[in-house]
């Protein structure tokens, strides 16, 4: 007789485990309910095993309906916030005639470097146009709902840029009111936007002759910064100050 194979007498074992434990089911079920008026003893009924599985047709294993407490959720994904703040606002709005004037390239060269002093406008976009009346160099508006400037482009000069950007600050109650004050607040923004004395305050005849030298555009906004500071702290002369310091400096001035 042939030697039965591990496989063989594991089944075996398993089996009569199997019998064993049916067995054992059945005499306790006997004992909790003796018979006694001739009816049959109740069965105890069978765990839900390998006898029931049995005798129970196979089906395909399923994930349970419903909201079952024993389902095992996945990760939840999250909906991904959204960081696209969508396409930059533009900084220029052209006016028909500056986008049709052969000065446009040089218009542009002028505003952008004046701009990289002045960021207090990022995020605005500004109107540009062409200032067409006899002797105005320059305007800017003073809508704060409609931020504009117009220059005149065979007479650019970068402090007419800077004196028409701090109008847009006055808009925007930034800088005080008044022409006096857009010049002051424009010349201490950099010596490098001073190429032309301002119009509206009194200087030394010296600043007055041509475009200022280095020093005298240095000299100028130091100065500016200086009647500023004096404000802040509660000077309310401060462009007499202003005035006086270049009139000691550079010698008499004359009315603007």
């Amino acid at each position: 007789m042939p030697r039965p194979t591990l496989l063989q007498r594991f089944w075996r074992v398993l089996t009569r485990r199997k019998l064993e434990r049916a067995r054992r089911e059945l005499s306790l079920a006997g004992r909790a309910r003796p018979a006694g008026d001739g009816a049959q003893p109740a069965l105890r009924a069978p765990r839900r095993g390998a006898a029931a599985a049995a005798s129970e047709p196979l089906t395909p294993y399923r994930l349970p309906s419903g909201n079952g407490r024993g389902k095992r959720r996945g990760p939840r994904v999250l909906e991904q916030m959204s960081l696209d703040l969508g396409p930059d606002r533009p900084r220029w709005n052209l006016s028909r005639l500056v986008a049709a004037s052969p000065h446009r390239e040089r218009i542009f060269e002028y505003l952008e470097f004046a701009r990289k002093f002045f960021p207090e406008l990022d995020g605005l976009n500004i109107r540009v146009g062409l200032a067409q009346k006899r002797g105005v160099l320059g305007w800017g508006s003073l809508d704060p709902e409609r931020p504009g400037v117009w220059v005149r482009p065979r007479s650019l000069q970068l402090f007419t840029i800077a004196h028409e950007f701090t109008h847009l600050l006055q808009a925007r109650s930034l800088v005080p009111h008044g022409e006096r004050q857009c010049d002051l607040w424009a010349l201490a923004r950099s010596p490098l936007l001073i190429d032309s004395p301002p119009n509206y305050l009194q200087l030394p005849r010296v600043l007055r002759r041509g475009k200022p030298t280095n020093d005298q555009a240095h000299a100028l906004c130091a100065a500016a910064r200086e009647a500023i500071a004096a404000r802040d702290a509660g000077d309310r002369r401060y462009l007499k100050r202003f005035e006086a310091a270049l009139e000691e400096a550079f010698g008499p001035t004359v009315r603007a």
